[in-house]
C-alpha cells in the first residue's frame, strides 16, 4: 500500500511539473507573439518620423519666408511632440528587447519562470498599446 501512495505522489508531482513547464512555454509563446506583432511597427515609426521631419522642415521654410502664422507655429510644436512620442515608442521596444532574457528565464524554477514571463507579457503589452496610440496619433496628424 505504501508503494502505491508513494507512486501516486510521484506521479502527481510530475504532473504538476509538466503543467508548470507547459505554462512557461505558453506564456513565452504569448510574449513572442506580441513582440512579433509590434516589431514591424518599428518600420512604420521610422516612416512616420521621416514624414514628420519633412513637414517640420516645410513649416520652418514657411516661417523663414514670413508666411507662417500662429497656426503653423502650433502645428510645428504638435509635430515635434508627436515625433518625440514616436522616439519614445522606439526606445520602449529597444529597451524591452535588450532587457528580455527568455532563454535564461526558462532555466529558472517553473514558478519563477512563470512570474518572469507574466511580467514580460505585461511589459510588451504596454509597449504595444503605447506604440499603437502614438502611431495612430502621427497618422491622424499627417492626414
Amino acid at each position: 500500500m505504501k508503494q502505491y501512495v508513494l507512486a501516486f505522489g510521484i506521479a502527481l508531482s510530475l504532473s504538476s511539473c509538466n503543467k508548470d513547464a507547459d505554462k512557461v512555454l505558453e506564456l513565452e509563446g504569448e510574449v513572442m507573439t506580441i513582440h512579433d506583432e509590434v516589431m514591424p511597427w518599428m518600420d512604420d515609426i521610422m516612416t512616420l518620423k521621416s514624414k514628420l521631419s519633412k513637414k517640420i522642415v516645410h513649416m520652418d521654410s514657411l516661417q523663414n519666408e514670413g508666411i507662417a502664422g500662429n497656426n503653423i507655429a502650433e502645428e510645428r510644436i504638435k509635430a515635434t511632440e508627436i515625433n518625440q512620442k514616436l522616439n519614445e515608442s522606439d526606445k520602449l521596444m529597444m529597451d524591452w528587447m535588450h532587457e528580455y532574457r527568455g532563454d535564461s528565464a526558462k532555466k529558472l524554477k517553473p514558478e519563477e519562470a512563470i512570474l518572469y514571463f507574466e511580467t514580460q507579457k505585461k511589459r510588451i503589452i504596454d509597449v504595444k498599446e503605447i506604440t499603437s496610440k502614438n502611431i495612430q496619433e502621427a497618422k491622424t496628424f499627417l492626414d
